[in-house]
Formats: structure tokens, C-alpha cells, sequence
């Protein structure tokens, strides 16, 4: 069982984030929520007039997040007072899939963000004064990441950019190859930057390895015909990532590109893996959060929601595969919406964990936040 769990009026896609002793977290009821970490008690809220669909950013006692009613939000983190607020051109929604917001990233004095309204801010951390804007062809939702006075952030249009964090000029763009059904090759998530080489996800089934210097490929790879959603978990050696269709989780060369393994987990990932001790951990869309062997790839254990639980035989059989029913909603666009929304109600884990030592703090989409004690909670151990 978890150590605790808080429950929130509405489903959770952004990560929680942890600072000193306190969780985090917005939620779709439209609050940004401070929990006290040892015990689950709610510290405060703070109200928005949307759902907050990003990860709260935290630095020099302010918490900064975005909601989908087009404003970012600074936040006092002990009182949960407003600080100030700026109005971007407001927020849209790409599809049914389109559930993250940009992560905000402090960096040297500046918040930087990017919007639904297709552009990337900048605003100074203090005032929430507008220092520089960016506008791309598409929506941004990706998370801004940044090092050696560079902002790097992808979009819809399938675009990584590299700007200036002093004045968001363009330094380099990088432009996903595109598929069939996603011709843009949309980027959703954030990249992960490790060595120089920036390694990022696609709607266009590749995952993609960048020079951070010039933008130029390094190495490309496809997986079947699954989105990559999440952020890459980089180690030494490897690139840890999910899929959505292909339903596996992988690991590659970080040097190459070639395929360690990969492990069938029967559901979509979307968020990113976390190292936990001696083992990785992400969360899938059947309301399951896996513990896999970065050597092998071999699921150690899994714990599963309550949720999911309660509601797994409405959408799989006991083996994990889809029902009937479900097969047969899928074959019209309006049972294909349908399904999608049930599968929702198993509790779903579409963002990645947050980790302190053995303690993993995840949350879903049936509006909990959850505290897992790892070393002692690992329920459902694997034969």
C-alpha cells in the first residue's frame, strides 16, 4: 500500500515536483497544490481559471506554474499567495493526446515557457516583466531545457530550436523527418541533454540524437509505429524511453543508437523514467507503475492503482490485452473517443515519478497523488 495518498477534483498530467518538504502538483480542477511530503495533508492551494496541466518549478520560494487559462502563475511556495501573473495569447489543444502543458524553466533570472498561442517566453523571474518572445508555426507545449547559453525547445511543427536565453534569437533548428498521419513529426515532450547530444522523442515513431553545438543528426531510430512521448532517461551508456502504440519500453546505445532491448509492458508510456536504487521506474496508461532492470529490461515488480484495480476488466482481459467491447468501440470515431476516456478511469500515470532516496511520488489520472514507499511497497513482485 502507499505511504499516503492526496486527492485533488480533477486528473493529473503534470509531474509532481518536490522542494524541501513539500510536493507540488497542479491538477485539471484548476489548483496548483502544496502537500506536505511525510504526511499527505494539504498545505494550500491556489486557484487558476483552467487546468493546470504542467510540472511546478520552484526557485527562491516562488513556484511557478501554467494553466490552460493562458496564464503563468508565480506563486509564493510557503503561502500560496500570487506573486504576479503574466497572459500569454491564450492556450488550444492539439488533440485528444495534447494533455501536457510547457514545464516552466527558471534559468539564469528568466522564466521560460512555451505557449498554445505557438510561441516561447521569456519573462524576467522576479516582476514577470517580458523580457523576449519567440513564435514558432505551432503550438508549444515541450518544456524549455537549457545549458551553455542556449534555450533548447521543440514544438508541433516538429521543430527543436536552440535560442538565446539573453534575447531568443535562433541559433540552429533541427526538423524531425515526419510520417505518415504525423507529417509534421511532432515534438510533445521535453529533450534530454547529456555529453553535448540532446536526445529527443517523436510523433514521427524516431527517436532522434542532435549535436547541442550545430543542431546536426547523430543517429536516428524508429520504433514501429509508436509515438515517443517522454523524455529520454539518459545513463552513461544508454537511453531509456517508452513508446505509446508500440506498448514496449526500450533501451539503446546513447552512443549509436542500437537497440539494447526492449520489454513488452502491454500499455502506452508517455512519461519518463525515473533511476530508483539499482532499477528504473515509469508509469503506463493501465494504471501500472513498472520497476524494470536497466541491464536486462526484465520488470521486477509493479504496483497498480486502485483505480485500475477496480476497473481493469472494463478495458482488458486478464492477460493485458484490450476486450472485446473495447476492440469494437475502436472502430468508429465515436467509440474510439469513447475508449479512449475509459481508459483514463484505471488511474493512469501519463507524467513521469518524482524520487527521493527510496519514496516515489507519482500521480494519475483519477486526480491522486501517491506516495510510494519502494523498498517496502513493491506489491506485486514479478515470478
Amino acid at each position: 500500500m502507499p505511504t499516503w495518498s492526496f486527492e485533488t477534483g480533477g486528473p493529473i498530467f503534470g509531474s509532481p515536483t518536490l522542494h524541501e518538504n513539500v510536493v507540488y502538483v497542479g491538477s485539471g480542477d484548476g489548483h496548483l497544490y502544496a502537500v506536505d511530503i511525510l504526511t499527505g495533508a494539504e498545505l494550500w492551494r491556489f486557484r487558476t481559471e483552467g487546468a493546470v496541466d504542467s510540472s511546478p518549478a520552484v526557485a527562491e520560494g516562488v513556484v511557478y506554474v501554467l494553466s490552460r487559462d493562458g496564464r503563468l502563475y508565480a506563486v509564493d511556495a510557503m503561502e500560496g499567495t500570487l506573486r504576479w501573473s503574466f497572459r500569454t495569447d491564450g492556450e488550444e489543444i492539439v488533440d485528444f493526446w495534447d494533455f501536457y502543458l510547457s514545464d516552466p524553466l527558471v534559468h539564469e533570472g528568466r522564466v521560460v515557457f512555451g505557449s498554445g498561442d505557438g510561441s516561447v517566453y521569456a519573462l524576467d523571474q522576479r516582476t514577470g516583466d517580458l523580457e523576449w518572445r519567440f513564435t514558432t508555426a505551432e503550438i508549444v507545449h515541450a518544456a524549455p531545457i537549457a545549458a551553455n547559453g542556449l534555450i533548447f525547445v521543440g514544438g508541433f511543427d516538429g521543430i527543436l530550436y536552440a535560442l538565446r536565453v539573453e534575447t531568443g534569437e535562433v541559433v540552429w533548428e533541427f526538423a524531425t523527418e515526419g510520417a505518415p498521419g504525423f507529417p509534421r513529426g511532432d515534438i510533445q515532450r521535453a529533450a534530454a541533454l547529456r555529453d553535448g547530444v540532446l536526445y529527443i522523442g517523436s510523433r514521427d515513431f524516431h527517436i532522434y540524437a542532435i549535436d547541442a553545438a550545430d543542431g546536426s543528426l547523430l543517429w536516428r531510430q524508429k520504433e514501429g509505429d509508436g509515438w515517443i512521448i517522454a523524455t529520454p532517461l539518459l545513463s552513461d551508456e544508454n537511453v531509456f524511453f517508452g513508446a505509446s502504440d508500440g506498448q514496449r519500453f526500450y533501451s539503446l546505445d546513447r552512443a549509436t543508437g542500437a537497440i539494447n532491448w526492449s520489454v513488452a509492458v502491454k500499455t502506452r508510456v508517455f512519461g519518463s523514467a525515473v533511476p530508483v536504487g539499482d532499477l528504473i521506474i515509469f508509469g503506463g496508461f493501465n494504471g501500472k507503475l513498472f520497476a524494470v532492470d536497466p541491464a536486462s529490461g526484465l520488470v521486477r515488480w509493479r504496483f497498480q492503482t486502485p483505480a485500475s484495480r477496480a476497473n481493469f476488466a472494463t478495458v482488458y482481459e486478464d492477460d493485458g490485452t484490450l476486450n472485446a467491447e473495447m476492440r469494437e468501440m475502436y472502430q468508429t470515431p465515436e467509440g474510439f473517443r469513447a475508449a479512449e476516456e475509459r481508459l483514463l478511469t484505471l488511474g493512469s500515470i501519463p507524467a513521469t515519478p518524482a524520487v527521493r532516496g527510496s519514496m516515489v511520488y507519482f500521480a494519475t489520472t483519477e486526480g491522486i497523488l501517491y506516495a510510494l514507499e519502494t523498498a517496502a511497497d513493491a506489491a506485486e513482485p514479478e515470478p
